[in-house]
């Protein structure tokens, strides 16, 4: 490029040049015509025009220049040939658009869109630490000093009915300072706050908007996959969405805009395809918030271990909150300037906090979450570092709660199961329909097992053996079979019948998937060889009852342990084929 051209060249993809223009946007295009050339320079018009300048044959023959136009056949071939010279460029992985960001040591950046805060400084957006920073409309600055924002915000926070009165305007607090730094952080929990009608949840939404600013959050009461990811381009402003109910049942909109959240948390990739059959995609670093009376039911285990929920109850004779939208503006400016001064403490914030609930039982993915937001909460209430105590109570009450929530979170194999044992059959159509479950009972003679079942038989002996091999027999032509160990155990076919398959019809284990979720139920092994269901050979894994939830009941007979895998396999050979 030429000397202090106000253009700069970043680099090409394909058959596209990108640039930043005289304003600092990023700019792509594959045709350099005059129109997009003249928009590059905006303002800087007469340096294109002075740079390339255009001529043409004067009265007397001698060449002059043409005021006010441009050769553009230069013009263009030179910006060709910076771009190329700047070697390929991937937008997904150099661009960063607005909101707030980290370098290479963790220090942090804030995209303002027309500033960028960095080391204390604001810099003019461009090429910062390495990666591109395109300008972009301005976000609302942070406002440094005044009356603390925090006792406001909590105080009106704490007016709504929430059903843990004690934790969840806490955690609200957390999830706002969350929101404020989304893109900078290594994990972000996905909030989901339930309320009925009447409950002041749109009115919650509302807040949190002012608290953020003009620009700063993506709001929508009715929002696609596709309408998120082209407002949020590069950048990793926080994502607010009112009314996600369930809806049609044939329906992805719900679904899409989950796995967008689920990718999010860890700053993912998403992609789709294109009308010219190219790749459409970028990466996702922004925390998401969902509102609605009810819970999708099509979140899968993953998403479901990313949540952290909020629950209010109804306001009886509720009013609309006095919100003056000037005065909430500036107390969120005040709280994000005071969260980006602190930035530097969270590292050790966030370890007191992992420490605390790891003591109370809470790890894993629900630690990932909740530290994350007790840490910020913290940071937003105060500059000193908490105490001990302070985690530890936090810690209790957040160890509460996951602990009544987490029979709602089950892994891959426990819903496969659930799902397998609920479906229902009747397979003589008289209209009595039993589930897996009851047939597996049946057919293991277990306790609780329907008397109907099959028939009215006798109680002796012979009569229980008979009714559990009819029942064996029925569960063979779906897949299944129950084993006579010294424990029973279940058989579940690999690939499965036609009769199977549509047990898991429409199903996330559809197609066979349902055998890898088989392999992850405790003490389950695979046999070597095949057995022969119903007249059809095939490999499968062997389930102890007592290792499925559902069916752990035992006669006490017997005993309520699982014998090691490879005595169970012994066994299995040694009683040979059904």
């Amino acid at each position: 490029m030429l000397d202090n051209c106000p253009v700069q060249a970043l680099g090409v993809r394909g058959d596209k040049a990108y640039f930043l223009d005289a304003l600092g946007q990023l700019r792509e295009s594959k045709d350099l015509k005059l129109q997009f050339l003249a928009s590059l320079f905006a303002a800087r018009f007469d340096y294109l025009c002075d740079a390339f300048p255009k001529w043409r044959k004067g009265e007397d023959g001698v060449p002059e220049r043409v005021r006010g136009q441009f050769d553009g056949t230069c013009a263009s071939n030179n910006l060709w040939a910076a771009a190329g010279e700047c070697g390929v460029f991937n937008p997904d992985n150099a661009v960063r658009g607005v909101g707030a960001w980290t370098d290479d040591d963790s220090g942090l950046i804030y995209h303002m869109g027309d500033k960028v805060l960095y080391g204390g400084e604001l810099l003019a957006p461009g090429r910062i630490a390495g990666r591109i920073y395109p300008a972009a409309p301005a976000l609302p600055r942070p406002i440094e000093g005044g009356p603390d924002p925090v006792p406001d915000i909590l105080e009106t926070l704490k007016s709504w009915n929430w059903t843990i009165p004690d934790l969840h305007p806490h955690v609200a607090l957390g999830m706002i300072a969350t929101q404020m730094l989304c893109g900078a952080m290594r994990w972000r929990p996905t909030f989901w706050l339930t309320a009925p009608a009447s409950a002041g949840k749109s009115e919650f939404q509302k807040m949190i908007g002012f608290l953020h600013g003009d620009g700063a959050l993506i709001q929508s009461t009715d929002a696609t996959k596709s309408g998120i990811t082209s407002r949020l381009k590069q950048s990793s402003l926080p994502v607010a969405l009112d009314e996600l109910e369930p809806g049609d049942e044939r329906s992805n909109k719900e679904r899409d805009i989950i796995t967008l959240a689920r990718v999010a948390s860890s700053g993912g990739e998403w992609s789709r395809g294109s009308a010219d059959q190219s790749s459409v995609g970028g990466k996702v670093y922004s925390a998401f918030l969902f509102s609605s009376i009810l819970i999708p039911g099509i979140m899968s285990t993953q998403d479901v271990q990313r949540l952290i929920r909020l629950d209010m109850n109804r306001i009886e004779n509720a009013s609309g909150l006095s919100l003056e939208p000037k005065t909430w503006r500036a107390r969120g400016a005040r709280l994000r300037a005071r969260l980006i001064e602190r930035w530097p403490s969270l590292p050790e914030r966030i370890s007191r906090y992992r420490h605390a609930l790891e003591k109370q039982g809470v790890t894993g993915r629900n630690a990932d979450n909740w530290e994350i937001v007790l840490a910020m909460a913290d940071m937003a209430m105060d500059e000193a570092l908490p105490e001990p105590s302070i985690c530890n109570s936090w810690a209790r009450k957040v160890a509460m709660l996951v602990a009544a929530d987490r029979e709602e979170v089950t892994n891959d194999a426990d819903a496969m199961l659930s799902h397998l044992l609920g479906q229902l059959l009747d397979p003589f159509r008289r209209g009595e329909q039993y589930t897996v479950s009851q047939w597996i009972m049946v057919a293991a003679g277990l306790p609780g097992a329907p008397a109907k079942l099959l028939g009215d038989h006798s109680t002796d002996d012979i009569g229980r053996e008979e009714r559990k091999r009819q029942a064996n027999d029925l569960l063979a032509q779906y897949g299944l079979r129950i084993y006579a160990e010294t424990e029973p155990v279940l058989f579940i076919a690999n690939t499965g019948t036609a009769l199977m398959k549509r047990l898991f019809e429409g199903s996330q284990w559809a197609g066979g998937v349902w055998s890898q979720s088989a392999r992850r139920v405790p003490n389950a092994y695979r046999p070597n060889s095949t057995k022969t269901l119903a007249g059809v050979r095939t490999r499968g894994t062997m389930l102890p009852l007592a290792s499925i939830p559902a069916l752990n009941a035992f006669p006490e007979s017997q005993s309520a342990t699982t014998k090691p895998a490879a005595a169970a396999e012994q066994a299995y050979y040694e009683e040979g084929d059904f």
